[in-house]
Order: structure tokens, then C-alpha cells, then sequence
């Protein structure tokens, strides 16, 4: 059962402009960058523990880990972090030699703090697009 606030987001980030659209609910939408949906905190423990990938980042907000096999970046709120628990998922792709990030977010805190939280990662894709073409020159 989903929780009372939980707010299911999906996003595309594309590097002509990023689009934030509000998805289906959970039941409508059972894929999150190629995975079964499932808590934020069953899928860092089946992605550290189960398929043990370390993690590549950590600080007082995030959690981030690198599925170089699948080519996805996972992204996890960490406990007192204003939308935990959440996680962001990000898979760079080229599509007509021009490259993009396509991006799924599942949270479950309040929708002003999940809206917070794509705007962010909105603004990360949109730097991350920019180095990129910058050193492909």
C-alpha cells in the first residue's frame, strides 16, 4: 500500500530543455529505470547488500551509488533530509549524437519537498549535459 503522502514523480531530463511531469501511481507504474518499484530502503539494501555495488558518494544529504552494468546512477535521501525517503535514478543516454538524462524519482515525503528535490536534480542534469558537451569540443 502506498503511503498517504507519497508522491509518485517521473521525470525526463533532456538536454533541449527538461521536463517535470507528475506520474501515475505506483499500481500504474511499476518500473523505475528498468526495476519493480519498491521502498527507497529495499532497493539501497538490494543494491548494496543483494548485488553488493558500493557506494561512490556520500555526504550529509545523499546516498549514491553506480550500476555501471546497467548504466544507472542511483541517488538515495539520507535520514533528516527534507524528502526522505526518496531516490533518484538517472541514466545518461545518447540518442542521435546528442546526449540527455533520463531520470525516474520516486518519493514519498510531502509534494512541495518531492517538487524541491526534482527541481535540484533538474539543475544537476542540466550542469552534468553542459560539462559533457564542453569536453566533447
Amino acid at each position: 500500500m502506498m503511503p498517504r503522502t507519497a508522491v509518485w514523480i517521473e521525470a525526463l531530463a533532456l538536454a533541449s530543455g527538461l521536463a517535470l511531469a507528475t506520474g501515475p501511481s505506483l499500481a500504474q507504474q511499476a518500473d523505475l529505470c528498468g526495476r519493480t518499484r519498491e521502498s527507497s530502503e529495499a532497493l539501497l539494501q538490494r543494491l548494496t547488500k543483494t548485488e553488493k555495488l558500493g557506494e561512490s558518494f556520500r555526504d550529509k544529504a545523499y546516498v549514491t551509488i553506480n550500476d555501471t552494468a546497467n548504466g544507472v546512477i542511483w541517488t538515495f535521501t539520507v535520514a533528516g533530509h527534507p524528502a526522505h525517503p526518496s531516490v533518484v535514478c538517472r541514466e545518461p543516454v545518447e540518442d542521435g549524437g546528442k546526449l540527455r538524462i533520463d531520470m525516474g524519482v520516486q518519493c514519498e515525503a510531502p509534494e512541495e519537498q518531492c517538487e524541491q528535490l526534482v527541481r535540484g536534480f533538474e539543475t544537476l542534469n542540466q550542469k552534468m549535459l553542459k560539462d559533457a558537451e564542453k569536453k566533447a569540443k
